[in-house]
């Protein structure tokens, strides 16, 4: 039977510029276009988990506004049990300003509702997938970790975890300048498969279970304390990677709720990223990931780095 995945996690209204080219400090530069989309990490990868056929609820806090009632009523529409959705009075719902030039992107989040989680427990299943990220506050995800049956952790944006929160991650995901940060190891050249590879079983003897590391146009990796996965990612043209690490953790946390291996939800979510890529904005990219089962066999095949 499939389980559920719940995620846990922050939902903004994001307001998406596109530019030519980003701007110097203290420079104006013209847009081309500006467009509004519902955002942010839990919603994103609740979102891209339900398109990719899993069952999934979402927990989060919406300002009582007119863009919580556009951001709720997309989660929806998008196959996302919202019923553990609460609505703050008084505080805006989140939002979050990227600008995109050239396939790539910078962010700036304005938490908002995000941050006000005082009187929420998340009602848990025991064999739920419960997936949580680092835009909503950090005592939130070590609560729902202690409880959960499995956790997977999206550690973004990247700060200090502690070992106990650490050792309740079944799987933490991490892009390099995450993996960086959190194992603690500093700006080492985590691009580099040797250099990800120490980084992350340094937090593997902290408690992690698997790390799984994304790397672009590289791929993924993921370490256990007896195996490390590679899954180089396909060739495709870019054209916006926003909301491309919020696909792989979402369509990654499906794949184990539907009984995949570790090393296969990593193939599956590195395709999913792929797909993300090729359309504009982050859940506007998600359509396409029903159609991964057809798409997965253009992903190389997992390859065994090594064994320990």
């Amino acid at each position: 039977m499939t389980a559920r995945v719940v995620v846990v996690g922050s939902i903004n209204v994001d307001h998406t510029i596109a530019l030519e080219r980003f701007p110097r400090p203290g420079e104006t530069l013209l847009a081309s276009s500006l467009s509004h989309s519902v955002g942010g990490k839990g919603a994103n990868q609740a979102v891209a988990a339900a398109k990719s056929g899993a069952t999934v609820a979402m927990v989060g806090v919406l300002g009582d506004d007119p863009e919580g009632d556009t951001a709720l009523h997309a989660l929806q529409q998008a196959g996302v049990d919202g019923r553990s959705v609460r609505r703050a009075s008084g505080v805006p719902t989140g939002s979050a300003w990227i600008s995109v030039a050239s396939g790539d992107n910078t962010i700036l989040v304005v938490s908002g509702a995000n941050h006000q989680w005082t009187g929420i427990e998340p009602s848990l299943q025991q064999d739920d997938i419960v997936l949580a990220q680092l835009e909503i506050p950090l005592p939130v995800v070590e609560a729902v970790a202690a409880a959960a049956g499995m956790f997977v952790l999206n550690a973004a944006p990247s700060q200090h975890l502690s070992d106990e929160l650490l050792g309740h991650c079944d799987v933490l995901i991490v892009n390099e300048h995450e993996l960086a940060e959190v194992s603690g190891l500093g700006a080492s050249d985590t691009a580099d498969p040797a250099a990800v590879v120490a980084a992350s079983h340094a937090l593997v003897k902290r408690g992690v279970t698997a790390v799984a590391t994304t790397l672009g146009e590289q791929g993924a990796i993921l370490c256990t304390a007896d195996e490390t996965f590679q899954v180089r990612a396909p060739v495709v043209e870019v054209v916006d990677s926003t909301g491309a690490g919020d696909a792989f953790c979402g369509v990654f946390a499906a794949q184990l709720a539907a009984g995949a291996s570790i090393s296969e939800a990593l193939r599956f979510a590195v395709t999913a990223g792929s797909v993300s890529v090729q359309s504009a904005t982050a859940q506007g990219s998600y359509a396409d990931l029903a159609m991964l089962p057809s798409l997965v066999h253009r992903t190389p095949q997992v390859s065994t780095l090594f064994e320990q």
